[in-house]
């Protein structure tokens, strides 16, 4: 069933994303509400080769920010392992303080929140780096002092924020940066605009700071559109459509229970599935969406805590069948994440709590670097940890790969040491839009 599954999305996929030519000339893809996409790009001429080959990995490392620059490292399809693999290619480093990767249209976006300089390490690539996705080269550069937008209320120039989330991309003139809200920056133009109805302006009439309703986690593209949750102290929990060329929010939908964001994950072709919690409850919920109708199609209850902690990656993901989650004990000031993993049925409506106990297969794993990565081409999940997390020392840590394909997930691999504060795992073929 997992086969066939993930075979039909990723049809659906590279025919929504990379523009495959329709069996019926006359006919033009549509986004999910229903606006029709003129020139819908190349034809699909099968997948990319290098470091975008569909079963391999690629995991950035925030880095130690202090003592080194963020970094990739990758895991090949035959297993072998590449460490600092942007640096052997270039000759030069990433940014400091890696923040989130994307690939779209054969290319890699990095980026990272470079507000610090490590000594004798200042001359690196900035804060967004475009790459070539197959060889890793390095195709453009953008640094901190060039990243501004026009204040919404007095229109002054102002920089990025020093602790963006994430990034999601739809082309080179649609890179969606997750800061002060939603901004969108055009890397053909240099132009940065601020997304109208992912923000709130707080203290209004004194500082008329801008403050962000999105969160990161889960942030993705689907076909011509990208999706994001908003929720937390400026908004309730609602689920945002951003699309091309669009300088506001395209649709929102508003959800109900729960008023923290734990995550977003695919289901199916059409359908996204967006976890909401409270803290200080054992209790998360599950809305989901028909992209296409833009309803809530069902809602569910789960009876364990759903948290993504402090991470700024998903705490949800989905594979064959199952949402996968670790959860989070957290209060407004702190969380602690937890090295357990469950999963909730979606067929049978059943939670399995700790089927996985991270610790119990590697003694050192302490603290979860981001949350839980499914592989739907392989049936595989990924979770990075570290020994501890202090300023200025450089982590023991672990990427623990488990087999799923089984009635009973099972470790099948456990690398030591090759990244450092892994800000997120991106397998190749979670990425909609590699052309």
């Amino acid at each position: 069933m997992k086969k066939l599954c993930s075979l039909f999305l990723a049809c659906t996929f590279l025919i929504a994303c990379n523009g495959e030519k329709m069996e019926n000339p006359e006919e033009k893809p549509e986004t999910p509400n229903g606006e029709i996409i003129e020139n819908p790009g190349p034809e699909d001429n099968g997948p990319l080769g290098g470091y975008a080959e569909p079963n391999g990995v690629l995991i950035l490392s925030r880095g130690t920010y202090t003592v080194e620059n963020a970094f990739l490292s990758y895991i090949a399809p035959d297993g072998t392992i590449e460490a600092d693999t942007y640096s052997s290619v270039n000759g030069t480093e990433l940014g400091n303080d890696g923040a989130g990767l994307y690939m779209c249209n054969g290319k890699l976006f990095i980026l990272c929140n470079d507000w610090r300089s490590v000594e004798g390490k200042e001359n690196n690539d900035g804060l967004l780096t475009i790459a070539d996705a197959e060889t890793l080269q390095k195709e453009k550069s953008f640094r901190r002092e060039e990243m501004k937008f026009a204040h919404p209320v007095n229109d002054e120039p102002e920089e990025v924020d020093e602790n963006m989330k994430g990034i999601a991309v739809l082309d080179e003139q649609n890179i969606f940066i997750i800061a002060q809200g939603v901004l969108r920056f055009d890397s053909t133009t240099g132009e940065l605009t601020l997304i109208e109805g992912a923000y709130e302006i707080g203290n209004k009439g004194s500082a008329n700071t801008v403050e962000s309703i999105v969160s990161p986690r889960g942030i993705l593209a689907v076909g011509d559109c990208l999706y994001a949750a908003a929720g937390g102290f400026w908004s309730t929990t609602a689920l945002l459509e951003f699309a091309k060329g669009k300088n506001e929010v395209n649709r929102r939908l508003e959800l109900g229970k729960g008023d923290q964001i734990s995550g977003i994950c695919l289901t199916d072709n059409e359908t996204l599935a967006v976890g909401t919690y409270t803290r200080g409850k054992n209790t998360g919920y599950l809305y989901f969406i028909d992209l296409k109708s833009w309803t809530i199609k069902e809602q569910k209850t789960i009876p364990a805590n759903i948290s993504a902690g402090s991470g700024d990656t998903s705490g949800i993901t989905c594979l064959d069948g199952y949402i996968y989650f670790t959860g989070a004990e957290e209060t407004e000031f702190t969380s602690v994440l937890n090295t357990t993993v469950s999963r909730y049925s979606l067929d049978t409506g059943r939670t399995e709590k700790d089927i996985i106990n991270i610790k119990a297969d590697e003694p050192d794993a302490n603290l979860l670097d981001c949350g839980l990565v499914a592989d739907p081409n392989t049936g595989y999940i990924y979770a990075a940890t570290s020994k501890e997390r202090w300023e200025g020392v450089v982590p023991e840590s672990n990427i623990l790969i488990y087999d799923c394909n089984g009635e009973k997930p099972e470790l099948i691999r456990n690398i030591s040491d090759i990244t450092h504060h892994a800000e997120n795992i991106y397998p190749i073929s979670k990425f909609t839009n590699i052309r």
